[in-house]
């Protein structure tokens, strides 16, 4: 019976089935320009201008399909400040106020999930924003990261109440380090206060994942939020790196396991080391057919691929 390993970098069959690599390609964003359309050469679906560093002149971003962009102001122009893999939808609302502050609002099935980012320490954090669901569900959560603070709202018209309750001591959350998604961060926000022994730092490592999660970086049993694996955080090894896997076996058709790790480096960046392999498993259907003998089938090779990525500031870069 034919099986050997060969090791593949990259194929087109591993991305067709995995998903790597797709959402990761460089960005089409240049660094700099005097209007939007001359910042990128593809289609812009939304943008919005505002005063972000608060020095008088109006400051952009911008978002296309390949990721999104925030560029500052200057006197002839625009300078790119930070792209990310980040992207929008096209029904997503993007306003600036008064104040600099990014409001980023996502409706969906008359629900709606608000993020607001401001700018500072050298990058735009994440300040508060609101969890509404009382379209569906009747409650909405409004978060605010200053103070701390989430005020919990139930119930409509006569029978609403509200209560105030501190949030778990959360690290600096940046723009593109998480997924736009309020159901995300609630669930990590229990985890960190469920676990005494998390940090700050674990908390990053969780929100990178859902990242890739949500970029689609790998298989699609680790990316599906309700799958066994996709629920599943990664784990801290004993030598300080954090570690996921995911399985999928399906007879008659493939196998394919990921191995991924997650080290924080010494420059402040992450390195993501991602092991997939993938054996094709549709021989198998020649069994019941013909009768024919396990040995005497052609069995092909199991593909064994690897990335590595450093992601850094909001944008994963293969390495």
């Amino acid at each position: 019976m034919k099986k050997t390993i060969k090791i593949i970098i990259l194929t087109a069959l591993t991305l067709f089935v995995f998903g790597g690599g797709e959402k990761t390609k460089a960005q089409n964003f240049k660094p700099s320009g005097k209007t939007p359309s001359e910042l990128s050469a593809a289609e812009i679906k939304n943008s919005a201008e505002g005063d972000f560093n608060k020095d008088g002149v109006k400051d952009l971003i911008i978002s296309t399909d390949d990721g999104s962009a925030i560029y500052f102001g200057k006197s002839d122009g625009y300078q790119l400040f930070r792209d990310y893999n980040l992207t929008f939808k096209n029904d997503d609302k993007i306003t600036v106020n008064d104040k600099g502050v990014i409001r980023i609002q996502r409706d969906f099935s008359g629900n709606s999930d608000v993020f607001l980012f401001r700018y500072q320490n050298d990058a735009f954090q994440l300040i508060g924003g609101k969890k509404d669901r009382h379209k569906s569900e009747h409650y909405d959560y409004s978060y605010n990261f200053s103070t701390g603070k989430m005020i919990k709202t139930d119930g409509e018209g006569a029978n609403k109440k509200s209560e105030t309750v501190v949030m778990p001591n959360q690290p600096p959350l940046k723009y593109g380090w998480f997924p736009l998604r309020w159901d995300v961060l609630d669930f990590l926000f229990e985890v960190y206060e469920d676990n005494t022994s998390s940090s700050p730092s674990e908390m990053l490592i969780f929100c990178i994942y859902r990242t890739m999660q949500e970029l689609e970086m790998m298989h699609w049993s680790m990316c599906d939020y309700e799958s066994y694996y996709g629920k599943k955080l990664p784990t801290e090894e004993m030598d300080g790196t954090w570690s996921a896997l995911g399985i999928y076996e399906s007879p008659g058709s493939y196998n394919s396991q990921t191995n991924l790790t997650i080290s924080k480096l010494t420059n402040g960046t992450y390195k993501i080391i991602m092991n997939e392999s993938f054996q094709d498993r549709s021989y198998e259907s020649q069994i019941n057919e013909d009768g024919s003998n396990l040995d005497e089938l052609d069995i092909p090779d199991e593909e064994i691929s690897k990335n590595v990525y450093i992601f850094d500031n909001g944008k994963f870069v293969e390495n």
